[in-house]
Order: C-alpha cells, then structure tokens, then sequence
C-alpha cells in the first residue's frame, strides 16, 4: 500500500502542477477512441493487450494451457491446435468489440449524462484497486473454460473461454478499453464504426493471446516469475485508476465545478481513503481494510455533499469568459459569436468559414471541446482562422438549427459541431468532438462544400 500511496499522492501533484495529465488524457482518448483507424492506434492496442498478457494472475496459466494445447495436438496437427487455440481468443475480443459498436451510440448518449460520468468514474476507480488486488470483486474472479470436445472446433472453443474475462486482471482492463471506444461513437452507428470497434478489439486479444500461441506451437521456455509481474500489475491497476479520474472529472465539470473545485475533491477523497486504510490493524487483510475505508469515505462525502452543496449547487463555467459585448464569448484566444446574423455577416465580409458549436451546460463532452479548442494547437489555430458561433441549448435559435432536416443529429443530443461556408452550406458535420483532425481539414480552404 505504501508504493500505492506513493504514486497515488504524486499523481495528484501532477494535477497541480500542470495541465500534463490532461494531455496525456487526451492522447490516449484520441488513440482509443473509435474515429481513430490509424496505424499508431492499432499498434497502441495491440502492445496494451501484450502488456496485459504478463500481469501476475494471467501468467500462471500459461504452463496450464500449454499442457492441455500440446497434450491434444498430436502428430501432424502439432501447430493447429495453438493457432486455432489463439484464433479463438482472438474471435472472442472480437464479439467484445462487436458489441461495443453495436451499443456505442447508445452508450454515449449517457455519457453525456454528468452523473454516468461520475458513476463510471467510480466503477474504474473500484476495477484499479481490483486490478492492484486491494478489492475483492467477484465478478472478475474468474474460472477456466473446460470443454469435452478432443478437435479442433473444442481447441478454438477452449481459446474463446480463454478470453472471456478469464482473469481478475484483464476483466478491468477489456472494460475501460472498452469505455474508451464506445464513448467516442456517434448515435449514427454505421457498418464502419462497427468494424473499426471490432478490429481495435480484435488487436487486443491478438496481443493478449501472443504468449498462449508461441508457447503451445514452439513449446518455449517461460521467463521466471519475480517482481517484474507484479510491476505489470501494478502499471495497469494505476492506469485504470487514472482513466478514472479522467470520467469524474468530466462528469464535476459537466454540473458545473471548476478545476480547482475538482482536484480539492479528489485530494480530499485519496488522503481520507489512504489515512483510514492505514489506521486499520496491519493483521486484518487488506481487501477488508479498503472496503471499509472506501465505505467510511464515500459516506463522509455523501454526508459533506448534502450539507455544504459541494456538488449540488451549480457553478460558474472555467473556460469560457464573457467579453464586454452581450454577443461575443471569449475563450482564451478564440471569440465565438452569440448570433448567427452576425456570425455570417462577418464571414462573407471576411471570406471565412464558420464553424458552429451546438453546447449546453450539461453536456460534458461539450466542455471537454473547449478545453481542447485551447490545447490542440493545430484545431485553435484552425478556429481562429474561422468564424466561430456557438449556440446553446437554451437559445431560440437552438430550435431553428434542430428543426433544420440537415441536422438531425440534434434530436438525438449533444455534442454536435458544423462547419459551413459563408452561405451556410453544410461542409461537415460531426457529433465526435476528439476528431480534430477531419475538424482541421474542412475548416481548410481546399475543401469543397458537403451537402
């Protein structure tokens, strides 16, 4: 627990200290995130899944498998039955990302939800300490898939068992990949997000499954267990704990607390949990000790929630500053519009294109757009090229842009971005706000109008 506090504690003094973890977020969102086809995504995946395959619970069942795999091939079939075997790992990440595309829509529209934010926050948070073995969670206990069939089909069979969540490590892990990807889909879940959410799935289980292949077709030595594992273990329970904090602080953000508001929370949250952990007798074992520490401090800031109104009351937004005209919002460098007349009328005047953002105060995502309108080079210096106009939910123009039957997007929900020429014609649309690139290219003057 010690190495835990440890880095939990600078962590939280990485928050303070620079805007690097937000970064670092937003790298890895936009390398997870469904839009992402890249190669450098795939890649990304891929050594994820083989990283995963060396955590200490996973490890041990190599020699396992191995001697089941080397004990059916027989002969001629010696190589068949480890491929089939990592072939049916493989297919069943496969089915994983399947569903994730199939549901992203559905899914992100509650992301946008601050509450499921701040739940989902909490659910990864729990998954890190399972994953570092300070919380039993039964779910991701896991037990091995046996089958009675001697061929190939029950080798491929063993295989899919063999991905199914088989191990308190990779369960928590498969899932904030998974968080990851369907959070990034649109709710036009189309044949290509689909398959672009199964292929990234598909890439974890095959590096997942890299051991199991080479050590049943090749009969390798495997590398002595030592500290190494537990290394592994403790990277991937840190990094889930990490992806945590990345969903409550969208979700304080979307009901309106600002940066400092949100880190002073989390402190608080670690130093009380980490304090009451420690005061507990060193005989008693620590998966009770960090149940009863996380039961004692979510209480004290359920109990501090109602009476002080820490996240009840609502508060001012952190990114975005009137200017001194009632139509004019100013966000560090990048002054969006507040009327669309007037919007258009300076880009005709200008010859600039006008890029719209539909925002509400709810919509976490929406907020995230304006963080990275900031800190994305590339996309500000792109805005500020552009006219930008920015609707809120609230507005009466809101209603003329929904019920516009180019934008259906906006019966669905929020976020929602559009990019026109000085005449309104529609040269992109999306509802993905981590795609700045495909933004960066119609906000380009070499790009012609998409109707």
């Amino acid at each position: 627990m010690k190495y835990f506090s440890f880095f939990l504690l600078l962590g939280l003094q990485n928050i303070y200290a620079d805007d690097a973890v937000s970064r670092l977020n937003t790298w890895a969102d936009t390398e997870l995130a469904l839009h992402s086809g890249f190669f450098s995504s795939f890649v990304f995946i891929f050594i994820g899944g083989f990283l995963a395959s060396l955590l200490p619970c996973t490890y041990p069942l190599y020699p396992i498998t191995a001697g089941i795999i080397q004990n059916r091939a027989k002969g001629s079939k010696k190589f068949i039955h480890p491929v089939f075997y990592y072939l049916g790992l493989c297919f069943m990440y496969l089915i994983f990302g399947l569903i994730a595309g199939l549901s992203g829509g559905a899914f992100n529209q509650l992301l946008r939800i601050p509450a499921m934010n701040i739940f989902f926050g909490t659910v990864l948070f729990l998954m890190g300490l399972s994953t570092l073995e300070y919380l039993y969670i039964p779910f991701f206990t896991g037990s091995g898939f046996q089958s009675k069939s001697g061929g190939i089909f029950g080798t491929f069979l063993l295989g899919m068992g063999a991905g199914l969540l088989s191990s308190p490590c990779v369960g928590p892990i498969v899932i904030t990949i998974l968080l990851q990807i369907t959070s990034s889909v649109a709710h036009n879940v189309s044949l290509y997000t689909t398959i672009i959410a199964s292929i990234k799935m598909l890439f974890f289980g095959m590096g997942l499954g890299i051991p199991f292949l080479f050590i049943g077709a090749f009969e390798l030595s495997l590398p002595k267990s030592g500290k190494w594992m537990r290394y592994a273990q403790f990277f991937f329970g840190l990094l889930i704990i990490y992806f945590s904090y990345g969903y409550y602080e969208k979700g304080m953000t979307g009901i309106g607390r600002t940066e400092p508001e949100i880190r002073l929370v989390a402190l608080g949250f670690s130093l009380l949990l980490l304090c009451v952990y420690h005061i507990q007798p060193v005989e008693k074992i620590k998966s009770e000790k960090m149940k009863f520490s996380l039961l004692f401090t979510f209480a004290v800031l359920a109990i501090l929630f109602l009476t002080k109104g820490i996240v009840l009351n609502s508060g001012s937004n952190n990114f975005v500053n009137p200017a001194s005209g009632k139509n004019i919002e100013v966000t560090e460098n990048l002054k969006w519009h507040r009327n669309r007349e007037e919007a258009y009328s300076a880009a005709k005047s200008e010859n600039k294109r006008v890029f719209i953002d539909f925002y509400a105060d709810w919509c976490t995502n929406c907020k995230e757009f304006g963080k990275l309108a900031i800190s994305n080079a590339e996309l500000n210096r792109a805005l500020s090229g552009s006219v930008l106009l920015k609707i809120y939910d609230t507005d009466p123009e809101f209603e003329n842009f929904r019920n516009d039957k180019r934008f259906p997007e906006l019966q669905i929900g929020l976020p929602f971005f559009v990019i026109t020429d000085s005449n309104a014609e529609v040269i992109f649309k999306t509802t993905d706000y981590l795609n700045s690139n495909e933004m960066i290219k119609a906000l380009s003057k070499d790009q012609s109008p998409n109707k």
